[in-house]
């Protein structure tokens, strides 16, 4: 056709190529779009899920390795292999613990990823890990559709860890006093003041009445309050008092939050039990049917294991522990004193084991002044394993050994020894030592509590616990008789436990030695720790041997008065659970109202967890002020002489784990 007989259409030519231009490039856009928008969506889920991760892994490495160097390059470490790059990124200024500013490291991958991780140590608020992680994506079809430059995209993640939120010292259930419910759920009527170390948390009001005083070294978290009237706040970890300086941390109070029953499951109850307890120092565990309503004046050693109390649990008299202790227990800054106040005699009870020494005739010894040192022995079972635990030292004493002369060693019987371990420092050495152990007492016949008005008693009658007695000759105590530091503890010539400790606070008694590598430290008491098979091993682990657990279901309850003592240790097999009440979880549930009084030195080593129940505190003695695992309840009371509590997470059941908050 000729354009000329037809100028319309003359006009019209070409303009399909410029049609078909637009044309590619919507279709270069939506091809675009699809490819490099879906490849932009997977590397944001995967930039997600990398941040999520590096963000869980520091959290978790710094509650079980207690450093933040390790916490921070583990969060690298996983955001690197979740991404693939292998390469280690330069970080920038390096990994540190924070101080009392949050601390942020910039860390660069090779191909350019960024992560800035923002560090903070809150103090009782716990530890928290802010991470932000920036990719640029290598456009495909879409670069032509800009100036070249890749985008960023970013992800982010907040992780929290060892908030005491999660393990208070005091948390109380019940809501009374919020959304129009009358009550309180924690109400202070008492008289003093109360100290908290660590958390209080109320799923309802807090209510201080009357002239009680309250110092809290950590956070109120009051869910319908937002401020507590007078409670004040000092520093957490310290105690002191305020203005604080890093690494302490000024608590303070908060609203809004509602605590959740955490559930515990009941520990298992095995074991022979009884009935009501008679003349033997040493309870079993098991099931006890009848309130033991202990109210004679005497003292029990409670063996390893649960206690169930079905009828309740009062104590109106006695002493009742599960602490492993020397005869002749020594003042903590001089070994040839003994302590002025022994475990075993508090409040009357008459039961602290004692020894003496004396030179007679037998298989020659070498001449000069011996010094000598006991402890007990005993061993305790979890789990079909038996245990093997040995006191911390008695005080010293000496002895001076002539021509033809052997040391006798004579022992009044302490509680819970089933043995004794004697530990000798050969002449000139003294009762500076060192001591290696000379050989073992065993405890032979009946140990009972029903007469000890007369003890110690080192031969013959007159003290129901009993006495042992043993000669240490040439045969061991020769020549070449020297203490081995590098002995196993058990072997001839190995050295003692660690000594026991100074008593804090004006308490009256010696403390157990701190935790240490093995063999130092306790080897007896809440501070050691075992393996699953038995050999000790740094805490924390798997078994605190010689730990109780009291289970009082329905229709029991404690009833602890001003006439009794109690100090009873759990352990880690028992998530440190020391007394356990069931809740609404774990039908049926135990409501009743216990009431936790002391004559003058009493402690449960653990958490009372009561969450269905009420528990009225009103005394200050209850609670040696060394360390709990915190009280979880459904309402709880402070109704006289106001107590100090200090919680310690050693003594705690193990907080949830590493979490992300956002």
């Amino acid at each position: 056709m000729d354009p000329a007989r037809h100028p319309k259409l003359g006009r019209q030519g070409g303009q399909a190529i410029v049609l078909i231009a637009i044309m590619l490039v919507v279709l270069v856009g939506m091809t675009a779009l699809a490819i490099d928008g879906a490849r932009a969506y997977a590397l944001r889920r995967d930039l997600q899920a990398a941040v999520d991760s590096a963000a869980l892994a520091a959290a978790d490495n710094l509650q079980q390795k207690w450093s933040y160097k390790v916490a921070e390059s583990s969060a690298t470490v996983s955001f690197g292999n979740n991404l693939r790059l292998y390469a280690a990124p330069a970080c920038a200024p390096g990994y540190a613990a924070p101080g009392a500013a949050p601390l942020t490291i910039t860390c660069t991958y090779s191909d350019g990823t960024l992560l800035v991780q923002v560090v903070s140590a809150l103090g009782a608020g716990g530890s928290e890990f802010v991470l932000t992680a920036t990719r640029g994506l290598n456009l495909t079809f879409a670069r032509i559709l800009t100036n070249g430059a890749a985008p960023q995209l970013t992800a982010n993640a907040s992780a929290g860890v060892n908030n005491l939120l999660y393990s208070p010292t005091l948390a109380a259930l019940n809501q009374a006093g919020c959304g129009g419910t009358a009550g309180s759920a924690v109400t202070i009527n008492g008289g003093g003041t109360l100290v908290v170390l660590g958390d209080i948390v109320s799923s309802g009001a807090v209510t201080v009445l009357g002239g009680s005083r309250v110092n809290v070294a950590g956070d109120i978290y009051a869910r319908c309050q937002s401020s507590v009237p007078g409670p004040i706040a000092y520093c957490y970890p310290s105690g002191a008092a305020a203005p604080c300086t890093f690494p302490d941390v000024v608590g303070t109070t908060r609203s809004g939050y509602h605590f959740v029953d955490p559930n515990y499951p009941p520990p298992a109850v095995t074991g022979p039990g009884g009935g009501v307890p008679g003349k033997n120092v040493v309870l079993s565990p098991g099931l006890y049917v009848a309130d033991p309503n202990f109210s004679s004046g005497v003292c029990y050693f409670l063996a390893a294991g649960v206690y169930e109390w079905q009828g309740g649990y009062t104590n109106n008299g006695d002493f009742i522990s599960n602490e492993l202790k020397p005869p002749d227990e020594p003042l903590a800054t001089n070994n040839t004193f003994a302590a002025t106040q022994q475990f075993w005699n508090i409040n009357n009870v008459n039961c602290a084991g004692s020894f003496r020494l004396s030179a007679v005739g037998g298989m020659a010894i070498p001449i000069g002044t011996w010094a000598i040192e006991v402890t007990s022995v005993r061993n305790d079972s979890s789990a079909g394993t038996s245990y093997t635990r040995e006191s911390a030292p008695s005080r010293c004493r000496t002895v001076t050994i002539s021509a033809g002369q052997v040391i006798q060693v004579q022992i009044s019987n302490v509680p819970g020894a089933t043995s004794y371990r004697v530990y000798a420092a050969p002449p000139p050495s003294g009762c500076a030592g060192p001591f290696g152990l000379a050989g073992s007492v065993a405890v032979v016949g009946a140990v009972q509590s029903d007469n000890t008005i007369g003890c110690p008693v080192y031969s013959g009658g007159g003290c129901s616990l009993g006495n042992e007695s043993a000669v240490f000759d040439g045969t061991v105590l020769s020549l070449l008789f020297a203490p081995n530091p590098l002995a196993a503890p058990g072997v001839l010539g190995s050295y003692p436990p660690s000594g026991e400790e100074s008593p804090v606070a004006g308490k009256p008694v010696n403390q157990n030695p701190d935790r240490g590598v093995p063999p130092a430290g306790d080897r007896a008491n809440e501070n050691q720790c075992d393996t699953a098979g038995g050999a000790l091993a740094n805490c924390p682990g798997p078994i605190t041997p010689g730990a109780v657990a009291y289970y009082i279901p329905a229709g029991g309850c404690v009833n602890d008065t001003s006439n009794g003592d109690n100090f009873v240790f759990s352990g880690y097999q028992y998530n440190w659970i020391v007394i356990y009440e069931p809740g609404t979880a774990n039908p049926p549930a135990n409501s009743c109202s216990n009431s936790m009084d002391a004559a003058s030195n009493s402690a449960y080593v653990g958490l009372v967890y009561a969450p269905s129940a009420a528990i009225d505190i009103p005394t200050k003695l209850g609670f040696r002020i060394e360390a709990t695992g915190g009280i979880i309840a459904d309402t709880i009371l402070f109704s006289g002489a106001l107590p100090t509590i200090n919680f310690s997470s050693a003594y705690a059941p193990v907080p949830p784990a590493a979490k992300l908050v956002s």
